[in-house]
């Protein structure tokens, strides 16, 4: 199968409450067992009250890799979770064929995909498409191609 990935970035934030190291935890247990994590760029913001909060980043942008990434995110996804990004593609995805996800921080720290909005894991998936195809078209195939 042609590698439909050509980077993904997780981006992350680290409230004050929070413990840095668990929230890096929920983040690489998106990532399979034994393959090489890039590191984080951590980057300190300040919150609307002027709490501290860090910008926890990582991005893989060998194509292999991310690929492999990508596909093991897609494989680990329960039904519901699966049947959602496939039906939710049309709005996954822009125009510059990046494909959003968001985690549950909580649940990626038990080790659980589960998509949520709130405070979550961001992935920004960068999609290698065929010339002219349509994405929506070509990931929907792809992801059920993969996790059949």
């Amino acid at each position: 199968m042609e590698r439909m990935v050509r980077s993904i970035e997780f981006t992350v934030l680290a409230h004050a409450t929070e413990d840095e190291s668990k929230v890096k935890k929920a983040v690489l247990n998106l990532f399979p067992e034994g393959i090489d994590v890039p590191d984080f760029t951590r980057t300190k913001l300040q919150g609307y009250f002027g709490d501290p909060i860090v910008s926890l980043k990582l991005v893989e942008r060998h194509r292999r890799l991310a690929s492999e990434l990508f596909d093991h995110i897609l494989r680990n996804l329960f039904s519901l979770e699966l049947t959602a990004l496939i039906d939710e593609l049309p709005q996954r995805i822009d125009d510059s064929r990046n494909l959003y996800m968001r985690f549950d921080k909580q649940k990626a720290h038990q080790g659980k995909l589960v998509f949520n909005i709130h405070d979550a894991i961001r992935v920004k998936t960068k999609l290698q498409l065929p010339h002219k195809s349509d994405p929506v078209e070509v990931m929907r195939s792809y992801i059920q191609t993969l996790t059949m």
